[in-house]
């Protein structure tokens, strides 16, 4: 079962970038499954995430990036250094990154750490 804070994340995330996938979707003709995976989540019957993953894989897309993006026509900043905890709150490791130092990931479920 999802926390519910890590769905409240989720969702954020998803309902932010909704407008784009639904525009994909309707250019490469994938609305009516879209449609269909989002009446499921509403209706509780398929997890968050389980949708989110569904959508960004069939619209191409990570479902975790692993790095910042750059704001356009900016340089990439760095991932800032501090705490870094289990992506989805599975377990209570904590990585300090220092400066420069590379991004930690979860080996187990093979997405980056999340900040803070």
């Amino acid at each position: 079962m999802e926390s519910s804070v890590g769905i409240a994340d989720a969702l954020k995330s998803f309902c932010g970038e909704l407008p784009e996938l639904r525009e994909q979707a309707r250019q490469d003709g994938w609305s009516a499954e879209l449609a269909l995976t989002l009446a499921e989540m509403r209706a509780g019957t398929l997890p968050v995430t389980t949708a989110m993953a569904r959508t960004y894989d069939r619209a191409g897309l990570p479902l975790r990036t692993r790095r910042y993006a750059p704001v356009p026509g900016q340089d990439p900043a760095a991932p800032p250094a501090g705490a870094y905890t289990c992506p989805g709150g599975r377990c209570s490791r904590v990585e300090l990154r220092e400066p420069g130092g590379p991004l930690p990931e979860c080996a187990l479920f093979d997405e980056p750490l999340a900040f803070g």
